[in-house]
């Protein structure tokens, strides 16, 4: 099997740093992105495919879900973990996260903090299986 791509969408320079060197004890890609653009960018640069997208819901200018809807049809099968340090119930008073933005075993949610382990487990659990 191929190393899995884990896209990093995250506008704290320092949560992007923590999330990828976690991600480093897997043979994981992991590719960073600090903004809307960035990710959107990337995507139509190169044709790789994105296992696992890690996007924080609260962003400097937008939000995850919105990135994530603009990116779903350029990249079908991604599936999500989004990540606050809000909780669920708080974001969804916020309008940010609904119920339709979540399916559990394709996007998930994880509120911060977290442990590297939990991190690890909750991505292992959205990787494709083959």
């Amino acid at each position: 099997m191929n190393a899995p791509t884990v896209m990093l969408l995250d506008d704290d320079p320092n949560t992007l740093i923590a999330l990828h060197a976690i991600l480093e004890r897997t043979n994981a890609n992991v590719i960073e992105c600090e903004d809307e653009q960035g990710a959107l960018t990337w995507c139509a640069q190169n044709s790789t495919d994105i296992d696992v997208m890690v996007a924080d819901v609260i962003l400097s200018g937008s939000n995850g879900p919105e990135v994530v809807r603009k990116m779903k049809p350029l990249r079908p099968p991604m599936r999500l973990l989004f990540i606050s340090g809000f909780s669920l119930p708080e974001l969804r008073k916020r309008g940010l996260l609904s119920d339709d933005d979540l399916a559990p075993g394709k996007i998930e949610f994880l509120q911060k903090p977290f442990s590297p382990q939990v991190f690890l487990t909750r991505v292992n659990q959205l990787l494709p299986t083959q």
